[in-house]
């Protein structure tokens, strides 16, 4: 059922319960994992009280990313599963989606805290929400509460 599946991987707690349960799943299908990381693109000044990233501070964000990418796809490998990674860059969602249409994916699998806080509901956004509005294929969301 599921042969290519997709993980949205970041290195955080919810990712990590992602990757437990998409080794459970793609053991179970002999699926090939994509484990996708995304980097935000550099800030955008927009007024007197915003900031940007420095070249130097992008470089290093987008190490961290691949460095954790790397991790992730080890682990998967010495787990015995095929898993490839890949390190995008710009809007998660809009990469995320269009990666499942280029490699026509069956599962799109990502980790999601619910927040207590409004504001931070708020602050954050929903990315688990964006995605399965736009997602060509199921998506899985694993909750950390």
């Amino acid at each position: 059922m599921y042969q290519k599946i997709i993980l949205a991987y970041d290195g955080s707690l919810e990712s990590q319960q992602a990757l437990l349960n998409c080794k459970e799943i793609s053991q179970w299908e002999h699926a090939k994992v994509h484990l996708l990381s995304v980097v935000p693109y550099d800030p955008i000044p927009m007024g007197h009280e915003s900031s940007y990233y420095t070249e130097q501070q992008n470089q290093v964000e987008e190490q961290r990313h691949f460095k954790t990418l790397i991790e992730g796809v080890e682990q998967l490998n010495k787990a015995g599963l095929e898993a490839v990674g890949e390190l995008l860059k710009g809007d998660a969602v809009d990469q995320i989606v269009q990666y499942a249409i280029n490699i026509t994916a069956d599962l799109i699998i990502l980790g999601h805290k619910h927040h207590d806080n409004w504001l931070a509901r708020w602050w954050r956004g929903s990315i688990p929400k964006s995605l399965i509005e736009h997602s060509p294929c199921s998506v899985l969301v694993v909750i950390i509460k």
